[in-house]
């Protein structure tokens, strides 16, 4: 099974690139509610929802916002009350929440956690929704660095980052099965939306990608 599209546009952000996520277009009132994964979201979700306007969203996280989580589940074995506020945006589509109530929107918006192997599912979700609904869908990853208590179960990401883009119709990208996985490739120690910037900056042409027991290429379309 092979899929085309097109990515129209896409902006990222890691500690890399900047320090801090620029943050000057979310408004202020706004940015009091997030945190600082929150804020990186949105820091490059807002700059393409303003220039393609209205599009269903599909915000993908695999551990969303844990160091909130965590914060609410030592206020829990403190025995004080949790703040409600933390509470409702501690949830895994809170930013994404945030972002449609700010900007208004009545449009789709799918939160996904894949795990470590997220890009897959979340391409055939914005794939099905292009099929399905609009002509274009804007696709966000973010993840954070665990809290220390969980390093020892979680291993990704190493740093913060944030990537979105705006999947379309076309023919400049595919996405294509190969079947079961060989055992004897190696998985990246990278996540998988950073392996996808990676190929977005760079001169490669294709990513192997693992889920769920198979193994998937995204390759750019020979012109």
């Amino acid at each position: 099974m092979a899929l085309t599209f097109s990515i129209l546009d896409w902006k990222a952000w890691t500690p890399a690139h900047n320090a801090q996520p620029d943050v000057s277009l979310i408004p202020a009132m706004l940015r009091r509610r997030l945190s600082a994964i929150g804020r990186a979201a949105l820091s490059v979700i807002l700059p393409l929802a303003a220039t393609h306007g209205a599009i269903p969203l599909v915000y993908v996280s695999r551990h969303g916002d844990l160091n909130r989580t965590l914060g609410l589940l030592e206020e829990l074995a403190k025995g004080e009350p949790m703040s409600p506020t933390a509470f409702s945006l501690s949830v895994h589509n809170a930013t994404a929440g945030l972002f449609s109530i700010q900007q208004g929107l009545t449009q789709n918006i799918t939160a996904l956690s894949g795990g470590a192997q997220e890009l897959v599912p979340a391409l055939l979700e914005a794939l099905g929704l292009c099929n399905a609904q609009t002509p274009q869908v804007l696709c966000a990853f973010c993840d954070e660095t665990p809290p220390a208590i969980y390093r020892q179960q979680v291993d990704q990401p190493a740093h913060p980052y944030a990537l979105s883009m705006v999947i379309g119709a076309g023919a400049t990208w595919q996405l294509e099965s190969l079947g079961r996985a060989n055992e004897s490739v190696a998985a990246s120690p990278a996540p998988q939306a950073l392996q996808l910037l990676q190929l977005l900056q760079g001169d490669e042409v294709e990513l192997v990608l693992a889920h769920n027991g198979s193994q998937w290429r995204l390759s750019r379309c020979q012109p």
